[in-house]
């Protein structure tokens, strides 16, 4: 519906004006859009992309920021882990770039080696599962099964795994520092069930962690700093970075500026099923038993183990996961080893293992895979090129991955919680309900009897639009709790039945009405009720509607007078709920409820804007 009329707008004057209005409504617009689409922008991003204002998210087209999104993904979001495979190099997500020169023939390589190697848990984490705020996808895949296995409910689940779980967001497990000494996977429970989606995850879903990097960053970086000139001038070295250092895989000879790092390395750091024992050494081991136990059969009583003597005992081989078996062998490792009868078992040794029983000689190894390594030795733990082919071979699920990741957790968060959803339903219906009854009756009373202060107090209401409406949150809030509606529906809908700004609208619409049609009526022998009914609000339905939408509007967006009147959890709203999932979600999933909550709201606009523009335009023609 035109504001200007057609015979108006033939003057140039109007013109003018009408495209100055026009000029200004779309200027202001585009303040309004630019915000909402950049908080759709956010709905897609992560730590790494969340400082970057830009309306459409860069991994969309670029292929380094979709990197940078599945690197940052693939290690957890643990910078730790990430500086493990790459030390020296990059201490954040933000600094990873893509590979120069990868390599395609050494992954294939890697692969093939794969295919005949048994790694343990302790070798690899499972990529993507878990993160900060966010329900990663092979989180998503195990939370999954665990719910198929126990036909969806959470008290099958607690009783079966002896656990005490309130809601399927908690069902996570983050293993962390696998190359420590204190970690152990546990095979029971449900820690053990992890262990086995671990252990069937495809080869894809695994990130090894490089063992060499682990040591250079817990033993060499700490002592020599961050730049590996001043390990150069200290050692007489001539490395170009951290990553060419070989870390040995016995013990270096004295004097070798590696050696006091390495034995504290293995004595006290790494996890003892990274590490192989002499055989020889087990003399030494059965005579630290035997000083600490005196007789065979407390060991056996400790060990729940039946040897018959001391010299029975050997290095178990691969080491358990646990018990007081562990526990002695970590001591002996630790106090009583030599360190000539420990050894590093590492992955990438075992590669390069791999390598020379295939090639037989480097050059044969340098001419297949277009290499130029002076040696096996030399073959460095192939992680750029693992982790940009396992990136490129699924770069367009990668990317449909970070377009739904956000928004599958807020749905599942607002869906898992259902009771949010009721009672914004029900809190809003009500609200409509009330506003296009008190309102219209308290503006027909003052337009049809027309009483003495009328204006006084059309003008009383006028005046509370003046004040922000949480001026009288305490107030409120301190009447329903004498009132003792704290937490229920009337606490919401109660202190907004009545809206002066509804009522002064409706009182000038009503006053628009012709007076002829009421005495007609009178006449004819109709009630004030049926006036008010059939009459009055049959010709009022603009500005009904527009009233009905705004109550809608106010009732479904409103957040701290609900949070402050409403704080049990099973009378939150909807806007009270997405709060609560933004104080411990990632920024990018609380936009993505906020996108998800505004469609609503956008919707009613689209569907509904010929009455909204009507129930504006009409009284004002009137």
């Amino acid at each position: 519906m035109s504001i200007i009329g057609k015979v108006g707008r033939n003057s140039k004057k109007v013109r003018i004006l009408n495209f100055s209005i026009h000029f200004v409504l779309i200027l202001g617009a585009l303040t309004m859009i630019y915000p909402f689409l950049l908080m759709i922008s956010f709905s897609f991003k992560s730590n790494v992309d969340s400082t970057s204002l830009d309306l459409i998210p860069a991994f969309i087209y670029e292929e380094e920021a979709l990197y940078k999104k599945y690197i940052e993904s693939r290690y957890n979001e643990e910078s730790s882990r990430l500086m493990d495979n790459y030390p020296g190099n990059w201490i954040s997500f933000a600094e990873v770039t893509l590979p120069q020169n990868p390599n395609q023939k050494i992954y294939q390589e890697w692969n093939d080696f794969l295919t005949s190697y048994n790694p343990t848990p302790y070798q690899y984490y499972v990529a993507e599962h878990y993160g900060r705020g966010i329900y990663p996808y092979a989180q998503r895949i195990f939370r999954k099964e665990l719910r198929n296995e126990n036909d969806n409910s959470l008290i099958e689940f607690n009783k079966k795994y002896n656990t005490g779980a309130q809601s399927w967001e908690e069902i996570v497990v983050e293993e962390k520092d696998i190359y420590r000494r204190n970690f152990v996977s546990s095979t029971t429970g449900y820690l053990g069930r992890f262990r086995d989606f671990k252990v069937n995850t495809p080869h894809w879903m695994r990130y090894y962690v490089n063992q060499e990097g682990t040591f250079i960053n817990s033993e060499l970086i700490p002592e020599y700093g961050d730049d590996i000139s001043d390990f150069n001038n200290a050692n007489g070295t001539n490395y170009q970075a951290w990553a060419n250092i070989p870390i040995p895989q016995r013990v270096p000879e004295e004097n070798h500026y590696l050696r006091d790092e390495w034995i504290h390395y293995t004595k006290r750091v790494i996890n003892i099923r990274h590490l192989k024992i002499n055989p020889q050494a087990e003399p030494l081991f059965q005579a630290m038993l035997a000083e600490k136990y005196n007789e065979i059969k407390t060991l056996n009583k400790t060990w729940q183990t039946s040897f018959a003597d001391f010299n029975n005992i050997s290095i178990p081989d691969p080491i358990p996961d646990s018990g007081a078996l562990v526990e002695d062998l970590a001591h002996f490792i630790q106090n009583v080893a030599l360190p000539e009868d420990i050894y590093l078992n590492s992955i990438s040794r075992e590669f390069q293992d791999f390598l020379t029983k295939k090639y037989s000689s480097i050059v044969s190894l340098n001419k297949a895979l277009t290499t130029n390594y002076n040696t096996f030795e030399e073959i460095p733990f192939p992680v750029e090129d693992i982790d940009y082919y396992s990136f490129y071979e699924r770069k367009s699920e990668i990317r449909r991955e970070f377009l739904w990741r956000n928004y599958a957790m807020a749905l599942d968060q607002m869906l898992s919680d259902a009771r949010s959803l009721r009672n914004t339903g029900i809190y809003v219906l009500l609200s409509i309900l009330l506003a296009i009854t008190v309102n219209p009756l308290a503006a027909y009373a003052l337009s049809r009897f027309k009483p003495r202060f009328s204006y006084q107090i059309i003008l009383l209401f006028m005046l509370t639009m003046a004040f922000p409406a949480m001026v009288m949150g305490i107030p409120n809030f301190l009447m329903l709790k004498n009132l003792s509606m704290l937490n229920t529906f009337w606490a919401l809908v109660l202190p907004a039945a009545a809206d002066g700004y509804f009522i002064f609208l409706l009182k000038g619409f009503f006053d628009s009405l012709p007076r002829e049609l009421y005495e007609s009526a009178s006449l004819d022998g109709a009630s004030e009720f049926r006036l008010f009914w059939q009459f009055t609000l049959y010709l009022s339905k603009p500005i009904l509607a527009v009233i009905a939408l705004g109550a809608f509007n106010a009732a479904y967006r409103n957040f701290l007078f609900a949070f402050l009147v409403c704080q049990d959890q099973s009378m939150w709203t909807l806007m009270v709920h997405i709060y609560e999932l933004m104080q411990r979600a990632s920024s990018g999933v609380g936009y993505a409820a906020l996108v998800i909550a505004a469609m609503p709201t956008l919707g009613v606009f689209i569907f509904f804007q010929r009455i909204i523009i009507e129930g504006i335009v009409i009284p004002m023609e009137k």
